[in-house]
């Protein structure tokens, strides 16, 4: 018996999500480089075989797992700065550091990209498509930047690099432990950083 085309269609979404849930795992434990497509397969339950039905490569499946997890955080950082009335980068912000410390693999998936080690194996035009998906996401906080009067928009990109790197930075103390060891809190010290925000807005609209 024949097989609907939407059931067929909806049978091979479901297994190709279960690979890239496998594979986000492997990555985030071992890197594109130490992961093997036989222990995403067997964590996926499926044989190796049945991997390259849906991808090529290895280095193939870490970047369709990447894109999704950098497509979430842009979404992520949208909807905080939509649900602002006021200090919109420091929601993005936010959004950014909600979305990492809640999805510690997409942290860890992610950061091998962030690092600025370039994933062995990944052509050129697949690294230029997922640092410009992060590059979009650098883009809407440097727009809630100038938007607030943080920055004049030709400095807006440079300020929200800066800023999320500091982000990406108290995730890292966090991850390790050695913001817990100095006695610190993650919470508080977010809120630290980001009310330097306010203060600076508020300093440049008295000038």
């Amino acid at each position: 018996m024949e097989v609907e085309p939407d059931r067929q269609e909806s049978v091979r979404l479901f297994k190709r999500r279960l690979i890239r849930d496998a594979a986000k795992r492997i990555f985030s434990e071992k890197g594109i480089g130490g992961a093997s497509v036989r222990e995403i397969a067997k964590a996926a339950g499926y044989t190796t075989g049945a991997i390259y039905t849906y991808f090529a490569t290895k280095e193939e499946l870490y970047a369709d797992v990447l894109r999704d997890s950098l497509d979430a955080l842009h979404d992520e950082v949208v909807a905080a700065t939509a649900a602002a009335t006021a200090d919109r980068a420091a929601a993005a912000l936010r959004g950014l550091w909600t979305f990492y410390d809640s999805r510690r693999s997409d942290f860890e998936l992610g950061f091998y990209l962030y690092g600025g080690a370039r994933p062995v194996g990944l052509t050129p035009e697949l690294n230029r498509e997922l640092n410009g998906l992060l590059d979009r996401v650098m883009d809407h906080i440097a727009g809630c930047l100038a938007d607030d009067g943080l920055a004049e928009p030709e400095h807006a990109h440079h300020l929200a690099v800066s800023a999320a790197t500091w982000v990406f930075g108290l995730l890292l103390m966090t991850k390790t432990g050695r913001l817990r060891s100095l006695g610190e809190d993650a919470e508080a010290q977010l809120d630290t950083y980001l009310s330097t925000l306010t203060t600076r807005n508020e300093t440049r609209k008295q000038r």
